[in-house]
């Protein structure tokens, strides 16, 4: 069937284009009996109006951009598509649909300006970022534009632009992580980190040195190590290597997040060395992967589609131009206590 264009629908209608396009965008000064008949005809040539013409007009696209950096594949992680699912997820309860981009790195000047020709273009009402930095100089260019910007693990508390959105591990994990650790008997503690330019691996960090600090746990160089890359197995077991090269080993190593707790799972079985009868593990996030580790592992969990359900509500709300919205949410996360950790 050929498609049918506004002045066809007026001519159907025996109305003028204008009432047509007027009926369509939902004014509300057209009768109801020429309304009911300019959509009888609409509805029955199954119409919509071109979104070129939309945008045009000044319209919304009732799209969210998602876009997910990432020097790692994301294609077969369960974790990153958990994400993917609960932001289309959220997005299309609130009658959004989703533009997907997948960039390796934004140092990548081509990266950039793709990301910036999508919102220049119209084609997003707002964008949704995940696994950029903290201080990622694209997105601070795209607020200062007044783009809608949503960032999951991102937080500035000197910066409170209304288009600046954001959602948030709770900053107290890796002190609840040590407390436990503590309480289960674990005095010598190892630590691998993974990227110290996201905002929830620094918050990570210096909540387990402070809880350290607290309980007067000795902090050994030699046990601490950086994964390098946020979520990647392969990083955490490179760093797994080097912290057993050591005279003496820990006790316990934490994970800056589950994915290093996998590679460090990796090198311990590679070396023979038992989980957790020689050495503990525990991780942080919650992914599905962890309960099928042999051991299963113990994680501090995350409740994915309430953080990313939080993040595109409340970027929709500034896309709608609502007032009542909270510009940043810091989720809390549980401990889920499994095979990895063991009382001593």
């Amino acid at each position: 069937m050929q498609r049918l264009n506004s002045n066809e629908i007026a001519r159907l209608a025996g109305v003028s284009r204008s009432t047509v396009s007027r009926v369509v965008n939902g004014y509300r000064n057209v009768p109801l009996q020429t309304r009911e008949k300019v959509m009888k005809v609409i509805n029955d040539n199954g119409y919509y109006p071109l979104l070129s013409g939309q945008l045009l007009a000044g319209k919304k696209t009732g799209t969210l951009g998602f876009f997910w950096i990432s020097n790692t594949a994301v294609a077969n992680d369960m974790l990153c598509s958990e994400y993917f699912a609960r932001v289309t997820e959220s997005a299309a309860e609130l009658g959004y649909l989703v533009l997907t981009c997948i960039v390796k790195n934004l140092s990548d000047q081509e990266n950039v300006e793709l990301i910036k020709r999508v919102f220049m273009q119209g084609r997003v009402d707002a964008g949704i970022f995940i696994g950029a930095k903290n201080n990622e100089p694209l997105i601070e260019e795209l607020i200062a534009k007044d783009k809608i910007i949503g960032v999951f693990d991102h937080f500035h508390p000197d910066r409170g632009e209304q288009n600046r959105i954001s959602v948030n591990y709770e900053i107290e994990t890796g002190v609840k992580i040590i407390d436990y650790l503590y309480e289960l008997g674990h005095r010598k503690i190892g630590i691998i980190d993974g990227d110290m330019s996201r905002y929830c691996m620094l918050k990570r960090h210096e909540g387990f040195l402070t809880s350290m600090q607290q309980h007067d746990i000795e902090m050994r160089g030699e046990w601490m190590f950086y994964a390098d890359i946020f979520n990647d197995c392969d990083a955490g077991y490179s760093a797994a290597k080097s912290l057993l090269k050591s005279n003496e080993w820990p006790s316990v190593i934490c994970a800056g997040n589950d994915s290093i707790a996998f590679g460090i799972y990796r090198a311990l079985e590679e070396d023979g060395i038992s989980i957790p009868e020689q050495i503990s593990v525990i991780g942080i996030d919650g992914h599905g992967l962890g309960e099928f580790c042999s051991p299963p592992l113990t994680t501090f969990a995350y409740d994915y589609k309430k953080m990313f359900s939080s993040l595109v509500r409340r970027t929709i709300a500034a896309v709608e131009q609502e007032t009542d919205y909270q510009t940043t949410e810091f989720i809390s996360g549980k401990l889920i206590e499994r095979g990895s950790c063991r009382r001593l």
